[in-house]
């Protein structure tokens, strides 16, 4: 029905290649080269994920991108606002202008009943649970750089 944008998926997918905060930056042309997300995409992708606070993105030699914070604190809710925003929140299920709680259409009640469901769900998945996701070219760039699988927290800054 609502389902998340591409640019939402092509978000995690990146997210899931970068560093704990604290941890060494890689770069962008990297994590497009093995997820496949084009490159000028990403980039334009990172700067709105930098802009939200959600990445730390540093130009020049030692440049690149790290988590600005960590894994298990970044939501699919917050991460869907970020690229997305929240507006969809608030249109009418069936499209209706004048739908609001003051004159609901027949679908109202069950789309915010829905909504609040949605929203719940998208508030209780962080990055880290979605690192259990099977991804081939996130995990290639992982095991290429050196890292722990992000689903596995305790391996993270042991490398």
């Amino acid at each position: 029905m609502l389902p998340l944008s591409q640019t939402t998926g092509y978000a995690v997918r990146a997210l899931r290649c970068l560093q704990e905060p604290g941890g060494l930056p890689v770069l962008v042309e990297e994590v497009a080269e093995f997820t496949g997300i084009p490159r000028s995409y990403l980039s334009k992708l990172v700067h709105k994920l930098a802009k939200k606070g959600l990445v730390i993105a540093r130009r020049g030699h030692h440049g690149g991108v790290v988590l600005a914070r960590a894994s298990t604190e970044i939501t699919l809710e917050e991460l869907s606002a970020a690229i997305d925003g929240t507006a969809w929140q608030k249109r009418c299920l069936m499209g209706l202008l004048g739908c609001s709680e003051a004159t609901p259409c027949v679908l109202h009640d069950f789309w915010q009943e829905t909504l609040d469901q949605i929203l719940a769900r998208l508030r209780s998945v962080t990055l880290a649970d979605l690192a259990r996701h099977h991804d081939p070219g996130v995990e290639r760039f992982r095991a290429h750089h050196g890292l722990a699988n992000l689903a596995e927290p305790e391996m993270a800054g042991h490398k």
